[in-house]
Order: C-alpha cells, then sequence, then structure tokens
C-alpha cells in the first residue's frame, strides 16, 4: 500500500466517513503554509506531517 493510500485509508478513519476525508484532505489549511494535505504529502516529510496531524486529530489535540 502506498503513502497516499495509507492517507486516504486513515482520514477515512479518524472522520467516520469519506466525504469528511475528501473535503478534510482536498483543503488548503494554514496549518500546512497554504497546501491542502494531499498536495503536502507528495513528499515523505510532507507526508509525516499530514499523518501526524491526523493522530493529533483523532486524539483530540487538533480542532
Amino acid at each position: 500500500m502506498d503513502r497516499i493510500e495509507r492517507l486516504w485509508r486513515r482520514a477515512e478513519q479518524v472522520f467516520g466517513d469519506r466525504a469528511k476525508a475528501v473535503v478534510w484532505l482536498s483543503l488548503s489549511r494554514a496549518a500546512f503554509d497554504g497546501c491542502s494535505a494531499l498536495e503536502l504529502a507528495r513528499e515523505e516529510a510532507g507526508y509525516r506531517m499530514v499523518m501526524q496531524t491526523l493522530e493529533r486529530i483523532a486524539h483530540g489535540y487538533c480542532c
């Protein structure tokens, strides 16, 4: 499984369904310097940042 697929799966788990995951992954975010999570995740370091953010959201540490 590639990193983008892992990212999609984790986002769906965190947000509870694919539609919410699509919105979160697709919109530009100030936390990601104006990039979307999908844009940022193209590079390994960005992918790690997005996954860390998803983990914080899953545990209630991020809005």
